[in-house]
């Protein structure tokens, strides 16, 4: 199945065509595709040919007026390079396989069928043709949860928990490999709308855990690590073996004991 198609042209009537076979990926998996490139009138020198995965993320930030402001940009979170240097020949016909690791912290813009608008992953082809370059289209692609987290999110849900949106946010949470993060906000559970009006969570991925982080008050936010912040371990191996739901209303009756709401 084709998932999607990415064409450019570049300097000299050079095409660039770029399909991803993968219809829909996970964290730590890959997208698979190739790149057809078609010469154009002349004979061209490629000197390479990348392909970058990236995220679309929100940088929150002070004005020198004091104000609070928010600009969105991109964060590069894997990539390849397809090919190094090679010679196209006018109208040669070239195909380039390519398999790109998605890491095991990319954020994830499906769950269960439901998009996730604000959550934007795409990849970007780039080539560079006699010292001048063009970074292509960004084109989106699809990355479900991994079913550690789909159980982590459907715990949620089921205690009464309503996800209202998800975004990306730019900045390092300790543990974490990458320079970005996820937030997905949930509404807090009817027994708990007195005390926690929204609740915000955060997964740092590891080959052997899973962390989940859950914040209860938005004051310090994920990377102060304060009071209104819990973190769970969980190994991958016992994700299946326990009452998530009864663990993550602990949590939560938790975060409302020590005060944490929003202002």
């Amino acid at each position: 199945m084709v998932f999607k198609r990415l064409k450019a042209r570049f300097g000299g009537g050079t095409t660039v065509d770029t399909i991803v076979h993968t219809p829909v990926g996970r964290p730590g998996g890959t997208l698979d595709g190739v790149v057809e490139i078609v010469g154009g009138e002349v004979e061209q020198q490629i000197s390479y040919l990348d392909l970058t995965l990236v995220v679309r993320a929100e940088h929150e930030y002070t004005g020198s007026d004091g104000d609070d402001r928010e600009s969105v940009g991109e964060e590069r979170i894997g990539g390849e390079r397809a090919s190094g240097p090679f010679t196209l020949q006018p109208g040669e016909h070239r195909s380039v396989p390519f398999r790109l690791a998605l890491p095991l912290e990319t954020p994830f813009n499906i769950i269960n069928g439901r998009e996730l608008p604000k959550v934007a992953i795409g990849v970007r082809t780039e080539l560079e043709i006699a010292k001048s370059w063009d970074k292509g289209d960004f084109d989106p692609v699809r990355v479900e949860p991994l079913p550690a987290q789909q159980r982590i999110l459907a715990a949620f849900e089921r205690i009464g928990c309503v996800l209202r949106s998800s975004d990306v946010e730019r900045g390092r949470i300790p543990g974490a490999a990458l320079n970005c993060y996820q937030e997905l906000e949930f509404g807090a559970p009817p027994a708990l709308s007195g005390r926690l009006s929204e609740i915000e969570v955060t997964f740092v991925t590891t080959p052997h855990s899973l962390e989940v982080l859950i914040e209860g008050d938005r004051r310090g936010g994920f990377l102060s690590g304060g009071d209104h912040v819990l973190r769970m371990s969980i190994g991958h191996d016992v994700i299946e073996t326990e009452n998530w739901e009864a663990i993550v209303a602990e949590n939560l009756q938790e975060l409302a004991g020590r005060g944490g709401f929003f202002h």
